[in-house]
């Protein structure tokens, strides 16, 4: 027979086993759940870039900012994009005028 002390000692130490063993548990549930929250803040942000000409949903490494500065996302597929939004960039600088005919 086992005297009480000896039966207080296992019942600690099969306390202190399964608190260890919940808190494993709930680390790797908090794991899963964090890499799941990072999965979907990457998916939403790659979702916000669009081309600032055609619209077009942009993904990392698959667009360019303006050079002017003022930041918007344009296609690297399609040089009109970049094209189009240079002559209408706010960052552009003022258009010197031409000649007139007559003159």
């Amino acid at each position: 027979m086992t005297s009480h002390v000896e039966q207080q000692i296992q019942a600690r130490i099969t306390a202190a086993k399964n608190k260890r063993q919940q808190q494993r548990e709930d680390r790797a549930a908090f794991a899963e759940s964090r890499a799941a929250g990072l999965e979907a803040r990457k998916r939403t942000k790659i979702r916000r870039v669009f081309c600032g000409q055609c619209a077009r949903p942009q993904r990392s490494g698959t667009y360019q900012r303006c050079p002017l500065g003022c930041g918007t996302a344009l296609c690297r597929k399609r040089a009109s994009c970049g094209n189009d939004h240079l002559a209408q960039c706010p960052n552009r600088g003022a258009v010197p005028s031409l000649p007139e005919e007559g003159q």
